[in-house]
């Protein structure tokens, strides 16, 4: 959709990158047909983008050449590409000097100031280092609200996927499995296959009453909202939905787990809790707080919200 942009996730060998292709009309498809609305160019920027001889300047210069534009006009263009990611200080440097973020950046550029309709990204963050990645998911993103083009990106990081993307599209085993509001598809996701590559790491086995009460082990329960199964089901639950209860309300208490791992990477704290014979995962903010406070090997109570509980059926497909 124009001015949004699409996220494709699976694993690695899923086909992300071969339905990248088909859609730039690069791979024939085996059966089906692609179909698009509206104008402008298809453009696609590759896993390794590539720069030619010369400047930076030339690089995106070089790419309006064929369109029949005026010197203004491809100055213009070329100037904001340049600025919209970051690079315009670099504009007279021999593109072949460029570091590897550099060059993403570059193909970016080069990509916009085509002002295409539709830009597929293949792995536009692959071998950036954590802050490189933000700032570019940052720059794309108000690039993409500035400009109005429409945007597929593959990637395996559900992180960056999530901070650029409108819409998830989810490949497993060559089929999409499922396509929808970001929201939507990580908070409901249609079968444990996609709820593991959404990241909802806690899947467990459940039997649910009548009262919608999902019991996992004698004693231990967890409240659904909802939820359209009766009889064994999975219950699915995002670690951000699984709190530490320390008295504020913030859900229906699920009683007691023991903490066994306690790991952090400077911006989230990740619990690894046993509760009912299984790993929970839970996240804090780190260096703050209980996740200073909390040690392995701690009794904690743990708290969930009803409408955060996703339900799931029994023969759900893993893969």
């Amino acid at each position: 959709e124009a001015g949004r942009v699409l996220a494709i996730l699976g694993a690695n060998g899923a086909g992300k990158s071969t339905l990248l292709r088909a859609l730039a009309g690069l791979e024939a498809p085996a059966e089906g047909r692609v179909l698009r609305g509206g104008e402008g160019a298809v453009t696609m920027v590759f896993q390794r983008p590539i720069a030619l001889a010369g400047s930076v300047d030339h690089n995106v210069r070089i790419a309006l050449r064929s369109q029949g534009l005026g010197r203004p006009e491809i100055d213009r263009r070329v100037g904001e590409a340049l600025a919209n990611f970051g690079i315009a200080k670099l504009a007279q440097r021999p593109a072949s000097g460029l570091s590897g973020g550099e060059l993403r950046r570059l193909a970016l550029a080069r990509a916009f100031a085509i002002e295409p309709g539709v830009l597929l990204l293949d792995e536009p963050f692959d071998d950036l280092d954590a802050v490189a990645q933000e700032r570019l998911s940052r720059d794309l993103r108000r690039t993409v609200a500035q400009t109005g083009v429409a945007v597929a990106v593959v990637t395996h990081d559900l992180r960056r996927a999530v901070l650029v993307c409108d819409r998830i599209a989810v490949l497993l085993g060559g089929s999409l499995r499922q396509v929808g509001q970001r929201e939507e598809v990580l908070n409901r996701p249609v079968d444990l296959g996609v709820a593991s590559l959404v990241g909802m790491t806690n899947l467990l086995p459940a039997e649910i009453g009548s009262d919608e009460i999902a019991r996992i082990a004698p004693g231990y329960a967890i409240p659904t909202s909802g939820s359209r199964f009766r009889g064994p089901a999975w219950v699915g639950l995002r670690p951000e939905h699984l709190k530490v209860d320390i008295g504020r309300g913030e859900g229906v208490s699920m009683g007691t787990g023991e903490v066994v791992e306690h790991a952090s990477d400077g911006i989230l704290t990740t619990l690894g809790i046993t509760w009912a014979g299984h790993r929970l995962r839970t996240h804090l903010v780190a260096g703050r707080g209980m996740a200073r406070e909390i040690a392995v090997g701690d009794s904690v109570s743990l708290a969930v919200r009803p409408e955060d509980v996703h339900t799931l059926p029994a023969d759900s497909p893993r893969d």
